[in-house]
């Protein structure tokens, strides 16, 4: 038996602990197994916590810089801008940049520098253009009834031409067998191409084949595709300022008559060159009106005077509730639960004023192809007068001129009107 111990029997009651001697050990012991959170004999055992890394800072922001000639350009990166790319535009003869600004100045500091340097120079942020989608799933989107304007390419132009910049499209979709399509990539080197899904579900909205289950508005017609899209950091598809004028440019030189620009984003100096100089060729140019909601700030190309801007409406001619809103909408089109085409084969329900841009595209292109002779403002005031007003009489915010028709040329006999009005 162990020999009595008082001095240690005092120390376990001061621990609050009522054993005898005899079992203190294990008990002890125990404890310090199970509940070593809450009791413990031995000192802490310290683990060395792993260093921290120290956060990357946040990228330099970019600029581009629209100028006069590649000495300014040269002028510029000499005082501490890395250029990052650099391109001639045609359309307005002058030089296009892309910067990153130095880490010791702000964006305003770089601007009053660069105006001091380059005074001709137009210069703003390299801002950046999403698509302009929202996609459906199968709880939240009901079917949308594509009635009437499918047969009626067949009296359209068969010459008809649509120039559009998006993201890629894949041209062995069957729905684009046979349709002549010619696409090319604006992407500054280094930049992952963005995915296909947008650009080709317009595409095939504009030109898809007629016996697929995605047929086209214009059936057959020459699709002429910039590809100005690249995956960003979080793999979403985006476009900067420098790519889209870039992509723009080239539509110029090739005197395509209209132009489907079915993505959204700031207002930029830059940009706004580039679309002056279009308007000025007497060029169409067709946009989103933008998903931000009715009470939103415009967004841009569609908002610049001259553009062509879309809004979306459902098939009761309801408009979509994301939609932009504002004196500068043109025109509606249906682009709510719409049936289009998916990047590989199929297709899914998409809402969004992406989806109703290729409407009025297409009309116009197919008015602009049976009287090439006609200018800009003429097709489009034509196309305008023989809308379905919608909302309050005559033009509105919400509606503009209200909902587009075929134009005349499309309606041949025995077909149907090429955008049902109100489905």
């Amino acid at each position: 038996m162990t020999e009595f111990d008082p001095s240690r029997r005092r120390t376990l009651m001061r621990l609050g602990l009522a054993a005898g001697a005899v079992y203190s050990t294990p008990v002890l012991m125990s404890l310090g197994r199970a509940h070593a959170s809450s009791v413990s004999f031995s000192a802490p055992v310290r683990r060395a916590r792993p260093a921290r890394r120290a956060a990357p800072p946040p990228p330099r922001p970019e600029i581009v810089v629209s100028a006069p000639d590649a000495a300014a350009i040269a002028a510029i990166s000499a005082e501490g801008y890395d250029l990052l790319s650099q391109a001639s535009i045609a359309a307005t003869a002058s030089e296009l940049a892309r910067f990153v600004v130095p880490a010791n100045l702000t964006i305003e500091q770089a601007r009053q520098q660069i105006a001091g340097l380059v005074p001709a120079a137009i210069f703003d942020v390299n801002a950046i253009y999403r698509p302009e989608e929202m996609p459906c799933g199968e709880e939240s989107c009901a079917a949308f009834d594509l009635i009437g304007w499918k047969s009626a390419a067949h009296g359209c132009p068969a010459d008809t031409v649509i120039g559009m910049v998006d993201t890629g499209v894949n041209r062995d979709h069957a729905a684009l067998a046979d349709v002549p399509i010619e696409t090319f990539p604006v992407i500054a080197d280094g930049r992952q191409p963005g995915g296909a899904v947008h650009g080709t579900a317009v595409a095939i909205l504009m030109a898809g084949r007629a016996d697929t289950r995605t047929p086209g508005l214009l059936s057959g017609a020459r699709i002429v595709a910039a590809e100005a899209f690249h995956k960003d950091a979080s793999g979403n598809d985006a476009a900067d300022t420098f790519d889209v004028v870039r992509a723009l440019d080239e539509m110029v030189t090739r005197d395509i008559g209209v132009v489907n620009l079915s993505f959204t984003g700031p207002d930029n100096a830059v940009l706004k060159t580039i679309v002056d100089a279009a308007l000025a060729k007497d060029m169409i140019l067709v946009a989103a009106a933008g998903n931000a909601g009715p009470n939103a700030d415009p967004l841009f190309p569609a908002a610049y005077e001259g553009v062509v801007a879309v809004t979306a409406v459902d098939s009761r001619s309801r408009v979509y509730r994301r939609a932009n809103a504002g004196d500068h909408v043109d025109f509606a089109a249906p682009g709510v639960q719409l049936w289009t085409a998916a990047s590989v084969s199929g297709g899914r329900y998409r809402s969004g004023t992406s989806y109703a841009a290729p409407f009025v595209s297409a009309a116009l292109a197919a008015a602009r192809a049976s009287t090439p002779d006609a200018n800009s403002k003429d097709l489009i005031d034509a196309l305008a007068q023989g809308v379905v007003d919608l909302g309050d009489p005559g033009r509105d915010a919400t509606f503009g001129w209200g909902l587009v028709q075929a134009p005349d040329i499309c309606n041949a006999a025995g077909a149907a009107p090429v955008i049902p009005a109100g489905g």
